[in-house]
């Protein structure tokens, strides 16, 4: 069970859901108005937690239908808004979320004081910011503000993928000591550096006349350079929108830094970080309120999908648990209520760490949603499933799945077809592969070397699993997917 003054904090919660007439006040915006209507919900009598867990759910679909169908103005719940922070689109339609100044300043304060404990005024950090279609993350504009509102600012280098190599001679110069990265990402960047090191080095031999960097590239070309002998200030590196597990001994490694997990999603509040102890991120819920939905209702909820899964509140859970964040948030422009995260996680431990925070600590293990998940690029099996639908000249798709696996530390992914009709097989899979290069996100993905595509397979039968009212699974991972990577 949670610490008595983790506990105390939800007690708080509770108490300001009556106090600033949340359920009332979120209803006058189109997010919830109808769906409460439809179900029946007694807006007025909602009191406290039970009246939070009485309400439906919503979802990033939700989001994008709301958006679609009403303004603005029917939306959001003040004229006072301060910025629009947009989700990347690595799911679908891109997401528009309204924070207010006041938000933001909450947001941000927690964010700062917690990464105040790991980071020093004289810091410098590189940032790789990722564009969309890839997961792209809002996470070191809100370390600046996070920063910068506890009255130490830290010096940022912000890079893409793309910038990075002609920002390679910034980066000696200043010698960066702290790294926010992805997981994967930070693998293909060492892979990079052991790449192009030599030939980085014997430009700017030739730049500069100089023979020291010139004997230096020479090296290079015998030697596989690691990011440590290039970046020798690094010390601490934050990893984010991707499970970290899998990575975190090959990081350690290569970047000779000390590893934290760092959780962030762009909707709204609700950043976990991982303490010096490494054993779990940290939750605070300064600013909302976090519930799970244990594996077995997720369980009944996909035999079942009518059922409506009950939950269990922060405050209440036990280590061990497992199932799917949900969030609902105390945002002023726009609150996010019982949002599902579809991130699936492990509570690793529910009583007061000895760090000295009072909060559980979480393991995010995975996905709840019919995702093909390779790291930085995520696509959902609908697109998938729209893509196989074409019209293809020399057969027809009946039934897909898609296996995923490794290949050192990169997705490796293998489709497996079942054909209504085939006329030519060796055609209908160039066909099938050109399809999938239309769609951008996976080509970019593959172009760029961030997963592996395997081959397609053309089968007479195709076994999927069946689970929950004929619902056939389509996405299958291997079970070593998440253990520790090799490289």
């Amino acid at each position: 069970m949670a610490s008595i003054e983790f506990q105390k904090r939800y007690q708080e919660h509770e108490k300001l859901l009556e106090k600033t007439s949340f359920f009332q006040r979120a209803a006058k915006s189109a997010l919830y108005s109808e769906r409460w209507k439809k179900a029946g919900i007694p807006i007025d009598r909602l009191k406290g937690f039970s009246g939070l867990q009485s309400l439906p759910f919503i979802s990033a679909d939700d989001l994008r239908q709301t958006w679609e169908k009403y303004s603005i103005e029917e939306i959001i719940l003040t004229k006072n808004v301060a910025f629009w922070f947009c989700t990347s689109g690595s799911m679908g339609k891109k997401k528009w979320m309204a924070w207010t100044y006041n938000d933001i300043n909450r947001s941000k304060e927690a964010i700062g004081k917690r990464l105040l404990n790991i980071l020093h005024p004289s810091d410098i950090i590189m940032a790789v910011i990722l564009p969309p279609p890839y997961i792209s993350s809002s996470i070191p504009f809100r370390l600046l503000e996070g920063t910068a509102s506890t009255g130490m600012p830290i010096e940022q280098i912000a890079l893409s993928p793309e910038t990075i190599q002609d920002g390679f001679q910034l980066l000696m110069k200043r010698q960066p000591t702290v790294f926010f990265c992805t997981p994967s990402l930070a693998m293909r960047l060492a892979e990079e550096i052991g790449r192009n090191t030599p030939r980085i080095l014997k430009q700017m031999a030739k730049d500069k006349k100089s023979a020291k960097l010139h004997l230096a590239s020479l090296i290079t070309k015998i030697k596989t350079i690691k990011p440590k002998q290039v970046f020798k200030k690094m010390r601490v590196g934050f990893f984010t929108s991707e499970p970290l597990a899998p990575f975190r001994k090959a990081i350690e490694e290569l970047y000779d830094i000390e590893v934290y997990d760092y959780y962030g999603f762009t909707e709204g509040f609700g950043a976990g970080i991982e303490c010096s102890l490494h054993e779990g991120l940290h939750f605070s819920s300064l600013n909302g309120i976090i519930e799970i939905i244990p594996e077995k209702e997720l369980v009944l909820e996909e035999k079942n999908p009518g059922y409506i899964p009950k939950t269990l509140l922060f405050s209440e859970v036990e280590k061990g648990l497992v199932g799917e964040l949900v969030i609902t948030d105390f945002k002023e422009a726009m609150p996010l209520i019982r949002y599902r995260l579809r991130d699936k996680v492990k509570v690793l431990a529910a009583d007061e760490c000895s760090c000295g925070s009072i909060t559980p600590r979480l393991e995010i293990i995975g996905r709840t949603d019919d995702v093909i998940n390779l790291g930085i690029i995520r696509f959902s099996a609908i697109k998938f499933d729209s893509i196989f639908k074409s019209n293809f000249k020399h057969g027809q798709v009946a039934l897909w799945e898609v296996y995923i696996s490794r290949e050192g530390f990169k997705p490796k992914l293998t489709l497996t077809i079942e054909p209504s009709q085939v006329s030519n097989e060796e055609q209908f899979k160039e066909e099938i592969l050109a399809a999938l290069l239309e769609f951008r996100t996976f080509k970019l993905g593959l172009e760029n070397e961030l997963f592996v595509f395997d081959s397609v397979k053309i089968v007479d039968k195709l076994k999927l699993e069946i689970i929950g009212q004929g619902k056939r699974r389509r996405i299958r991972y291997d079970p070593n997917f998440l253990k520790t990577v090799k490289y």
